[in-house]
């Protein structure tokens, strides 16, 4: 009798943990019917697809190994941040400076 509702956490894991092997061992694995785990394996295949087409998860995606160099957009990219955080003063005033007694 296979399981019946939504997939749990640990079920979704070990489903993205296990993507190489065959269908019938992943339901056969988890008792769940073909139904459930395709319409999950759907979801997680997009997922994917849409995290790939963005510039920064490309830069600096966390499945890549070794070192990571910035490129010239992720630099200016941070430069323009940077203009925020140095017009914001309010931690630099002489209200904030204590003494020590």
């Amino acid at each position: 009798m296979t399981k019946k509702g939504p997939l749990s956490k640990a079920e979704k894991f070990y489903i993205e943990g296990n993507l190489e092997k065959p269908l019938e061992n992943l339901c056969k694995d988890l008792d769940r019917a073909k139904s459930t785990v395709t319409k999950y394996l759907k979801t997680v295949v997009a997922d994917d697809q849409e995290k790939a087409e963005t510039l920064l998860y490309q830069q600096f995606a966390r499945n890549n190994k070794g070192s990571v160099v910035m490129t010239p957009n992720a630099s200016e990219m941070s430069d323009d941040k940077r203009s925020k955080f140095t017009n914001n003063n309010t931690r630099r005033s002489s209200e904030c400076t204590t003494r020590i007694k």
